[in-house]
């Protein structure tokens, strides 16, 4: 996989003058691509949408980041176990069946989809659908031999700014299906693309929109819906996960923000979180502002309090080789977790590169 990975990074050259400035500090008050300034707040309303005719586009992208060299030796484990609790029964739809919302018990018995035990159209392609009044192009990736009675895991990915899927895709979604494919697993990958070169507050009706649609037609565990990206899809991510707590399992930001992305009205309900930041990034930067706690920093601590947390003094951190510090007495199910190491605005470090070993390793607990 390490040749894989690292041939990938040619392009990093090409898309450096995007990336460098989805979290940059700017003195506007705009929220524009890159701006500073106030978050906006407000609610969203979930959309219900349905998939339109779909179109065939060969997938053709290459990797982003750059690595910084740092050696993988990274401290934490597995967060194991988990109980309590009765289990729904019959199919949950796209809800979390018959459980409290966020007191999922860990390795709860998989709730189907709707589309579970139905023959399903989808194939491995890009796909359109109507979503906020326009047409909106997303990839699935599907099982080899896809059982239509077996409730799949779904990743649903997004890209960095200035990209499309097809970038996400050329990386094998953040190089997570390498990682499961080594342990026997299959998923369903999805990865949207943006309207531009940013995520907006349209893209939670996207979500919505997108997962009723594979709701209906595909089979995966509504309980098991887990989200990722790096950079402004890190930052969607994140905002994503601040009130779709009962759709999104677990969440992981790489070289994440709190800034310079729409955010809805928090709901502060657990979500499981974990998110990466080199202690070197001068873009998506650990802190960007301590007094309007601005910065990776500031969603870590966001977390752990809404999931129970201790909260710690000082968060412990490494700025050599990668660190995993685990928050300490969080819900059981909701653990929450921050990786720290040497390096930049990367989703590649290490040799072999450790963040998606890590992510793998944090989402396949559940």
């Amino acid at each position: 996989m390490q040749d894989q990975t690292f041939g990938r990074l040619a392009c990093c050259v090409t898309l450096a003058s995007w990336v460098a400035i989805s979290c940059a500090p700017a003195e506007s008050d705009s929220n524009d691509d890159g701006g500073g300034g106030s978050t906006a707040t407000g609610s969203v309303s979930s959309a219900s949408g349905s998939g339109g005719a779909p179109s065939v586009s060969s997938a053709s992208g290459s990797g982003v980041a750059t690595s910084s060299g740092t050696t993988a030796a990274g401290t934490g484990g597995d967060n194991s176990g988990g109980s309590g609790g009765a289990e729904p029964t019959g199919s949950g739809g796209a809800g979390t069946g018959g459980w409290p919302e966020g007191a999922i018990p860990m390795g709860n018995a998989p709730v189907p989809s709707a589309g579970c035990g139905k023959a399903t159209t989808l194939t491995t392609r890009e796909y359109t659908i109507s979503s906020s009044g326009q047409n909106r192009v997303y990839y699935v990736d599907m099982p080899r031999n896809y059982d239509m009675n077996k409730p799949y895991r779904l990743f649903y990915t997004s890209h960095w700014i200035g990209s499309r899927w097809q970038d996400v895709e050329g990386q094998d979604f953040y190089f997570l299906k390498p990682q499961l494919e080594a342990d026997g697993e299959q998923a369903i990958f999805v990865a949207p693309s943006s309207d531009g070169a940013t995520w907006q507050e349209k893209d939670h009706a996207l979500f919505d929109d997108i997962m009723a649609f594979m709701n209906e037609n595909v089979c995966y565990d509504t309980t098991r819906v887990f989200a990722t990206g790096f950079s402004f899809g890190g930052m969607i991510t994140y905002s994503l996960s601040t009130n779709h707590q009962a759709e999104i399992r677990a969440a992981v930001g790489i070289a994440p923000a709190n800034y310079n992305i729409w955010l809805p009205e928090k709901t502060h309900e657990p979500i499981a979180w974990m998110h990466m930041t080199g202690m070197n990034d001068g873009t998506c930067p650990w802190v960007n502002n301590e007094a309007q706690k601005k910065g990776a920093k500031f969603i870590a601590l966001e977390k752990a309090e809404d999931n129970g947390c201790t909260i710690p003094d000082e968060i412990p951190t490494s700025n050599g080789a990668y660190s995993c510090y685990d928050f300490k007495d969080c819900d059981p199910e909701h653990p929450t977790r921050v990786c720290t190491f040497g390096g930049g605005h990367t989703n590649i470090d290490g040799n072999p590169n450790w963040i998606p070993i890590e992510s793998w390793k944090f989402f396949k607990q559940f």
